[in-house]
């Protein structure tokens, strides 16, 4: 049986039947959307089409949308280009520590740039002190605060429009990676006093190489790459209109069922949580109880191998994820669990998606247990052969 649960922690889903279709339909759409003739002008009116359909499902507007090639891009975009655009104001950046690897690796890049970077530690659940967060982000010098949406691996969900008012009122700009709540989660970017929000497609049904940045009317971003017209002079390169138009339709199909699906998929996660901290021996599950996203669990379990666990399920048709696929090996302990302060830092992650049911979930309780105990039994057999082995004769 291979479940729907492979979906590896939610961090990409099938592509959903009408962003398929837009994708076919577009791919005869082939003007570059900045000339002047017939098929560029057909080009350019489904490029703005999709523009407007996106900016309708985060709560913002048309001329607000930067299309990026995926999330990665969209993230540096808004953080490297909301900082360097303000760069005569100050240095300074605030992130939390459990960000996703796309954070930190641009952070780093500011860091040798001479900007300093302040990390806010989360507690055992996943989520931010506020407090801690506003202390940091009134020292001077502040330019630009991130903090994810939802955390990637935990689904954690964060207090977004406490700490999107407190950058505000100390005059720092705001930016969200909402790559994993985008379509799943309501989101209205005024709302929650955003700058910059940044979005990938691949996560919500949409084809993967393409996503978007949101860009507050008013704001200044120093742009890149550059040295063309396109997107307002934000972001330069032609844009992938099939895939965008896919985009498109895959967030609008999202968001027109986001409640129902919500709803159902946390029914069945609520099982996976309950199911894996009961029936799995050695196991720890993390994130936050209720204020976490509805598709994801992530759970660590003690005495395995984590590249052996994964094969195992692998086999029996689960395709189940392991530390961050963005920064390390399944093998690697997990930076965000590291630094909550979980007891096993070797997680695997859980997303279930549109076509997951009960009797999936069944399965894998059914499952995992057994696979587990079979697994842990083969490591202490061999932990005891290796300790007769190096043990002294007489």
């Amino acid at each position: 049986m291979t479940a729907d649960i492979y979906l590896d922690h939610g961090s990409a889903t099938p592509i959903v039947a009408p962003a398929r279709d837009a994708m076919v339909a577009a791919l005869d759409r082939f003007g570059d959307p900045l000339s002047i003739h017939a098929p560029g002008r057909d080009a350019r009116r489904l490029l703005e089409e999709s523009r407007a359909e996106i900016a309708h499902a985060i709560g913002g507007q048309p001329d607000e949308i930067v299309f990026t090639s995926g999330g990665t891009e969209s993230v540096a975009l808004g953080i490297a280009g909301g900082v360097r655009a303000v760069r005569e104001l100050g240095t300074r950046i605030v992130v939390s520590a459990i960000e996703h690897p796309s954070v930190g690796g641009v952070c780093a890049v500011l860091e040798s740039d001479g900007f300093e970077v302040a990390l806010v530690p989360a507690d055992a659940d996943g989520r931010v002190d506020v407090d801690a967060f506003a202390a940091e982000i009134r020292r001077p010098g502040t330019l630009l605060a991130s903090l994810q949406h939802a955390n990637h691996e935990l689904g954690t969900i964060q207090q977004m429009a406490e700490v999107g008012r407190l950058a505000h009122e100390a005059g720092v700009r705001f930016h969200t990676d909402a790559c994993q709540t985008a379509g799943r989660l309501p989101i209205a970017a005024g709302e929650l006093h955003i700058d910059f929000l940044s979005l990938s497609a691949h996560k919500f049904g949409g084809p993967p190489g393409v996503g978007a940045l949101f860009v507050r009317r008013g704001v200044s971003i120093a742009a890149y790459p550059c040295g063309d017209d396109r997107e307002r002079k934000r972001r330069s390169g032609m844009e992938n209109v099939p895939g965008i138009a896919a985009m498109a339709a895959a967030i609008s199909t999202s968001v027109s069922t986001m409640a129902d699906e919500a709803a159902r998929q946390w029914s069945l996660t609520s099982r996976l949580r309950d199911g894996i901290v009961e029936r799995v021996p050695g196991a720890h599950v993390y994130g936050h109880a209720t204020h976490r996203m509805p598709h994801l669990v992530c759970f660590a379990v003690d005495d395995v191998d984590p590249g052996t666990l994964l094969m195992a399920l692998d086999e029996r048709g689960f395709r189940v994820g392991a530390g961050s696929l963005c920064s390390g090996r399944p093998e690697d302990p997990s930076p965000v669990l590291e630094q909550i302060g979980a007891v096993n830092p070797h997680g695997f992650r859980v997303g279930v998606g549109p076509s997951t049911n009960e009797d999936d979930v069944t399965s894998l309780l059914d499952t995992l247990p057994n696979v587990v105990a079979d697994l842990q039994q083969v490591e202490r057999a061999s932990a005891e052969a290796l300790g007769r082995f190096r043990s002294p004769g007489p």
